[in-house]
């Protein structure tokens, strides 16, 4: 009589614990697809997420250095308590010069957010990424407007990269980093992208 009430003691608690583990198991997996992928989890995940994107308010502005181009590596474009838009590196090949912008977000369970100069979309064709943020610089007193250069889709796992020519073709002629290194660089139109898990999930 002990041994039988023995083994259905043994046999509830692996029932309990085979339960528990099937409750856990979508969990854990979850978890760990949020850690490796990041964002892009969320985002692949629309059915579980709404998504909106809207402009962030305001003139976002870092000064360039031309005569020591590696300096300027991670001086801020946009910073709050969960994004960054930081200077990843400026180029010089020829006749261009080019500026290019990390974006870094933060994403949870509960979903993402992420300042970019791109909006992130879903449509009828899958993901996609629009580029709206738009750019000026200052130089010698002159203001040009910039145009884009490059742009990333949700390329690390807590945002991306997108840049701008830093000179117009027509501008470099007038360009003497040694006499004048400064580029004063202006982003307007940048998007806010958020992301937030449904309630009947």
């Amino acid at each position: 009589m002990r041994r039988r009430l023995f083994s259905l003691n043994t046999l509830f608690i692996l029932m309990a614990i085979i339960a528990v583990g099937i409750l856990l198991i979508p969990r854990i997996i979850e978890g760990y697809q949020l850690q490796s992928k990041g964002i892009s989890y969320i985002t692949s995940n629309i059915e579980d997420y709404y998504h909106k994107t809207f402009p962030q308010e305001g003139e976002h502005t870092v000064e360039i250095d031309l005569s020591d181009l590696e300096s300027n590596e991670g001086k801020v474009l946009f910073e709050d308590s969960e994004n960054k838009i930081y200077v990843t590196n400026v180029t010089h090949s020829g006749s261009e010069y080019k500026v290019t912008f990390r974006s870094s977000g933060s994403y949870d369970k509960d979903g993402a957010t992420l300042v970019s100069g791109l909006e992130h979309v879903h449509n009828n064709n899958g993901f996609t990424s629009h580029f709206n943020a738009e750019a000026e610089a200052v130089y010698k007193g002159e203001t040009f407007d910039l145009s884009p250069s490059e742009s990333s889709g949700l390329n690390y796992r807590d945002g991306d990269e997108f840049g701008f020519y830093l000179i117009p073709p027509e501008q470099m002629k007038n360009i003497d980093s040694k006499e004048e290194p400064a580029v004063e660089v202006t982003v307007t139109n940048l998007q806010v992208n958020l992301w937030v898990e449904k309630s009947n999930k």
